[in-house]
C-alpha cells in the first residue's frame, strides 16, 4: 500500500483504538539528513585517524623511502659529530655503535660518526661541535636562549625506567605498589618484611633491612619516578615532590645510574632505580621490580610491555603534535603497561644550513638525517635486533611514523634535506625550542 493514499483521520482512529486494546505499533521515523551527515563525518574522521596512526593511509609513512635518495659518497666518506647528554640511558649508549654499524651496513659504510659527551645537556650544540645531541632532555620552555636558533627534537628509541632491587635473601621476584616504593624512598618502610611488602609478595619471611640507592639530579629518570609516586602518594608529593632535581630524604646518592646499579649489586637487600634496560641483563641476584600500573595490576619491565606503553603514549594528541615536552612518560593508571618509560631523542637545529653555515654541507646534512630516520623507521628491523641485545626498545610502529616525520621536517636553508618526490614542506607544530625540559615519554 502507498503510505500516501492513507486518510490521516483513519489511521488516526485506528491507532487510538490499537492503543486502547493494548497493542504497540511501530513509529514511524522520518528521514533525518543532518544525522546522516553528522554519522558520515564521524567515519570519515575515525578512518582518516586510523590510517594517520597505521600508515595504510599513506598519511603519515613516506610513499618512497628517502633512503633511496642518498648522495653518492664522496672519497673518504662523510663524518658527522654526534654528542650524548650525560643522563643518556645506559642501554642506548652501550649500543650506539652497534646502530652506526647497523645503518653502514644499510648504506654502504659512507658515514663515519664521531661520537662524544657533554658535561651538560646541549652545551655541545651551544658550541657547534657537535650536529646533534642523543638524550632524553629537550630545550627549555623559555626558547633557543644560548642555543642560538629554534631546535627540533626527533624520537629514536625508547627504555624503561627500572626499579633495581638486589633479591639475596628475598625469595626472587619483587612486586612493588606505588604507595610501598613510595614509603621505601621516603625511608618510612625499611624493612622487606613489612606489610606493603608482604601484601604485595606472598610467601616472604625475610627481615632483611631496606638500603635506599638514588640518583643524583638534574635528571630526567628522577623527574619520572617522582611524578609516578607523587601520584599516588600524597606524602610523597608533600615531602618530595617532582622534577628533575628531587632530593631523598633517606639512601646513598650516586652520581649516574651506572653508579646506581653497581652500589644495589654490592648490598643485599637494596633498592635503587635506572633508565637502562629491559629484564634480564642485570647482574646475578639483581631483579627488576614489577610496578603497579593499576588497582590489582604489577607489570614487569619487559620489551612487550615497554612497547605497549609507548604505543598508548604515541596516540596522544601531544605525540601526534610533535610537542614532546608535554608527553609524559609515565603511563595512564589502569592500563596493563609498563608505567615508566623514557625516549631517547636527537636533539638538532631546526635549520642546519642557518645554524652551521659553511660547517655543514647539503650533503653531510643528508646523512646525519638519514641515520635518524633509519633509527627511527626501523624498516629492515636492524635497530630492534640490537635492541633485543641491548635492553633498549625500537620505536613502536605509531611513533615511529612520527620520528619519520619528525626527521624530515629538520631544513636545510628552508628547503628540504631528505623527502619523497611530491612532498610538501609544512611547518610543524612542535619546536624544540618552545619545549620544556621533561624530555619525557
Amino acid at each position: 500500500m502507498n503510505p500516501a493514499s492513507v486518510d490521516p483521520e483513519a489511521a488516526s482512529r485506528f491507532a487510538a483504538e490499537a492503543r486502547a486494546s493494548g497493542l504497540a505499533l511501530p513509529t514511524a521515523r522520518r528521514f533525518n539528513p543532518r544525522i546522516v551527515l553528522v554519522a558520515v563525518a564521524v567515519i570519515v574522521a575515525a578512518s582518516v585517524s586510523v590510517g594517520y596512526a597505521t600508515g595504510w593511509m599513506n598519511l603519515s609513512r613516506p610513499a618512497v623511502n628517502p633512503l633511496d635518495q642518498l648522495p653518492l659518497c664522496p672519497p673518504g666518506g662523510v663524518t658527522v659529530s654526534v654528542a650524548a647528554e650525560p643522563d643518556l640511558a645506559g642501554a642506548v649508549a652501550s649500543a650506539w655503535p652497534s646502530l652506526v654499524g647497523g645503518f653502514g651496513a644499510a648504506t654502504g659504510h659512507c658515514l663515519i660518526v664521531r661520537s662524544g659527551t657533554t658535561d651538560s645537556a646541549f652545551g655541545a650544540l651551544t658550541g657547534h661541535s657537535a650536529y646533534a645531541e642523543l638524550g632524553p632532555e629537550l630545550p627549555a620552555a623559555a626558547g633557543p636562549g644560548t642555543l642560538g636558533g629554534a631546535t627540533f627534537a626527533v624520537p629514536l628509541l625508547v627504555s624503561p625506567v627500572v626499579v633495581v632491587v638486589n633479591a639475596n635473601g628475598l625469595g626472587g621476584s619483587v612486586s612493588l605498589s606505588a604507595p610501598a616504593l613510595a614509603g621505601i624512598l621516603l625511608g618510612t618502610i625499611t624493612a622487606w618484611n613489612a606489610p606493603e611488602l608482604a601484601a604485595t609478595n606472598p610467601g616472604w619471611s625475610s627481615s632483611e633491612p631496606i638500603s635506599v640507592v638514588t640518583l643524583a639530579g638534574p635528571s630526567v629518570t628522577n623527574g619520572l619516578l617522582s611524578s609516578y609516586l607523587a601520584d599516588h602518594s600524597p606524602s610523597f608529593r608533600s615531602d618530595v615532590g617532582v622534577g628533575a632535581n628531587v632530593t631523598f630524604p633517606v639512601g646513598t646518592v650516586e652520581p649516574t645510574e651506572a653508579a646506581v646499579l653497581s652500589e644495589v649489586e654490592r648490598t643485599n637487600g637494596s633498592v635503587g632505580y635506572v633508565a637502562s634496560d629491559v629484564c634480564p641483563t642485570l647482574p646475578f641476584g639483581v631483579v627488576c621490580a614489577s610496578l603497579q600500573s593499576g588497582f590489582s595490576t604489577f607489570v614487569s619491565p619487559s620489551a612487550t610491555s615497554v612497547e605497549a606503553a609507548a604505543s598508548l603514549e604515541a596516540n596522544s594528541t601531544a605525540a601526534v603534535a610533535q610537542q614532546w615536552q608535554n608527553v609524559s612518560g609515565v603511563a595512564p593508571w589502569n592500563t596493563s603497561v609498563y608505567p615508566l618509560v623514557q625516549t631517547t631523542y636527537a636533539v638538532m637545529y631546526r635549520d642546519l644550513g642557518v645554524a652551521y653555515g659553511d660547517q655543514v654541507d647539503l650533503n653531510t646534512s643528508k646523512w646525519l638525517i638519514a641515520l635518524f630516520f633509519w633509527i627511527a623507521s626501523d624498516t629492515g628491523g636492524g635497530v630492534a635486533t640490537v635492541g633485543v641485545a641491548s635492553g633498549f626498545v625500537a620505536l613502536p610502529t605509531t611513533l615511529g611514523y612520527l620520528g619519520e616525520i619528525a626527521d624530515l621536517s629538520v631544513t636545510y636553508l628552508g628547503g628540504w634535506i631528505l623527502a619523497p618526490p611530491g612532498a610538501v614542506l609544512e611547518e610543524s607544530g612542535e619546536s624544540g625550542g618552545d619545549g620544556g625540559e621533561t624530555g619525557e615519554f
